[in-house]
Formats: C-alpha cells, sequence, structure tokens
C-alpha cells in the first residue's frame, strides 16, 4: 500500500485533490500496488523499470465504453495499436519522461512515434465528446510527461501513431538527475482485432 499512497500523492501534487479523488471513482478496483498485474514485457535498467501489456481492440473498447464513451465513438482508438505501461523510478533521484521522444522500431528500422494523449483529446473535442468521458480518458492514458520522484510509480494506456506489423520495440528515453538515458522492451506486437 506504501506505493499507492506514494504514487497518490504525486497525483495530488500535480492535479489537486478533486481531480484525484474523481481518478479514484474511475476505477472501481485498483490492483494492490500493481502487484495483481501480470506483465508480459517488463525490463529494469539499474533502479528503474518499465513494464508494458499489449491490449487488444476489445479490452479498450469494453474499458471505455464502461466510462461512457460509445463503441462508435471509441472505435478508432479501440483499432489503434495500443498498450499498458508501468513505469517506476526507484533510483534516489527525480525522473522526468515526455512521451514526445519515444518511439517503436519494427524490424525494418523503421520508427514510428507514440501518439500523445494531447492529439487523442483533439479528436474528442472534433467529436463533441462530453467532458466527463474526455477526463475519464485522458486519466486513464499514460501522460505526455511525467516527473518522478523516488519511489514515484504510474501506469497508463499509450498507442502508436500507426500499427506496426510484426515484433517491434519500444524506445523510451528519461532523464534521471541531469542525465538523458533509455530504457527499451523488444518483441512488443500489436494485439489489434478488427
Amino acid at each position: 500500500m506504501p506505493s499507492l499512497i506514494i504514487n497518490l500523492s504525486c497525483f495530488i501534487r500535480r492535479y489537486g485533490v478533486p481531480m484525484a479523488v474523481a481518478t479514484l471513482l474511475s476505477f472501481p478496483a485498483l490492483a494492490d500496488e500493481a502487484g495483481d498485474i501480470e506483465w508480459r514485457h517488463q525490463v529494469q535498467r539499474g533502479s528503474v523499470t518499465l513494464k508494458l501489456n499489449p491490449l487488444g481492440s476489445t479490452q479498450r473498447q469494453a474499458f471505455y465504453v464502461a466510462r461512457g464513451f460509445t463503441a462508435e465513438q471509441i472505435a478508432p482508438y479501440a483499432r489503434s495499436c495500443g498498450f499498458s505501461i508501468g513505469f517506476l523510478n526507484n533510483s534516489p533521484q527525480e525522473l522526468h519522461t515526455d512521451l514526445r521522444t519515444w518511439y517503436v522500431m519494427d524490424r525494418a528500422g523503421q520508427k514510428t512515434s507514440l501518439r500523445l494523449p494531447d492529439a487523442w483529446d483533439a479528436e474528442w473535442a472534433r467529436l463533441q465528446i462530453a467532458s466527463a468521458q474526455r477526463i475519464a480518458f485522458r486519466w486513464a492514458q499514460f501522460q505526455r510527461e511525467n516527473t518522478f520522484e523516488p519511489g514515484d510509480w504510474i501506469m497508463g494506456m499509450a498507442t502508436l501513431e500507426r500499427s506496426v506489423s510484426g515484433p517491434f520495440q519500444l524506445v523510451a528515453p528519461y532523464r534521471l538527475g541531469q542525465e538523458i538515458q533509455e530504457i527499451t522492451i523488444d518483441g512488443i506486437r500489436c494485439e489489434v482485432t478488427e
């Protein structure tokens, strides 16, 4: 439970008590310190851990239909290549991530960026999706920028700008103190179904 408290305190510092409460209420059951989740991909570099689970279209569609989207509204998101990310900073220094620097590389060396939560939010605004659904969406995403104090961890979903065939590698640069480092996960596959 200490990690959950640390993670919640990170949310409160960043976004305030009302948003933290709204976020907690949007998840009917929280995994005990993310320990109940079986991560298919996990890598550690020093004191930094990156975890990833590919998520199928049906999973993501059901998740957001339960949060007020219609199946038609969330279809573009559900059809994209998406996954759940867990990131943990067990170092004694502050760590900063920025999804604008993350990318995947396929076996042919072709790079693909992650589609930022802001881009999805612009799509929801264009479709005139209600504010409550847009907030629920935003809070389940791995945020564009995160600052992790020692011991902080965050989970969230992310998608790619385009689907990638075959296995690919996620490259996740981050700043630890003043040093730029990166952590990578190999062998990921999109689990998109039509």
